[in-house]
């Protein structure tokens, strides 16, 4: 199983010039970041500031290293589009060699990313995603042996699911003790045993 990044060819203009490069539409970015190369031969000039990356249980990580990008590349080949009846119709737009991404568009030119028209198949095969930069191959396909690299999240509970879980451990083995129903002292059941 492979999964595709929404990775998209884009020209990207400057005072001293034009470059033809790949863009990441990243959903889950807060800013727009480009390679500093590029930036440079294009005369593109910015602000420079630490990166600093922050996950859903909250850590932190700093990178001093500016500038450089270091996006791993990706390849979309015309066989997988081929495979994909549901893109026949865009399948020149989508096919690329293997591009690293020198620019990450985010959240901050929202514009550019959103999907405005989308083109799915079936649930084992990649969607097409349309934006104001052009269409964007995105999602899972099964047809190729790669695997697919998985980030998993986890958080502690909070104290009081920590405690609801302790109350139904206690009631599981106060069941487990084999406490049954008390009977009466004058169970009439047990008077006929001993008149017997």
């Amino acid at each position: 199983m492979r999964a595709y990044l929404k990775i998209v060819p884009v020209e990207l203009y400057g005072p001293e010039g034009s470059m033809k490069v790949h863009a990441l539409l990243d959903e889950g970015s807060t800013v727009t970041l480009i390679d500093e190369q590029v930036a440079n031969r294009i005369g593109a000039k910015g602000r420079r500031e630490t990166l600093r990356v922050s996950s859903v249980g909250g850590n932190e990580i700093t990178d001093e290293n500016r500038g450089n990008l270091k996006l791993a590349p990706q390849r979309v080949e015309r066989a997988t589009v081929a495979a994909c009846s549901h893109l026949t119709d865009i399948a020149e737009n989508l096919i690329y060699d293997a591009a690293a991404p020198c620019i990450l568009i985010g959240q901050d030119n929202w514009g550019l990313i959103v999907s405005r028209q989308i083109k799915s198949g079936r649930a084992n095969q990649p969607a097409a995603s349309l934006t104001q930069l052009g269409w964007v191959l995105h999602g899972c396909c099964s047809s190729l042996s790669r695997p697919i690299n998985t980030v998993h999240h986890l958080r502690p509970s909070d104290a009081s699911d920590i405690e609801l879980n302790d109350i139904v451990k206690r009631h599981f083995e106060i069941e487990s003790l084999g406490v049954a129903p008390r009977k009466p002292s004058h169970d009439p059941e047990e008077g006929a045993r001993v008149a017997r």
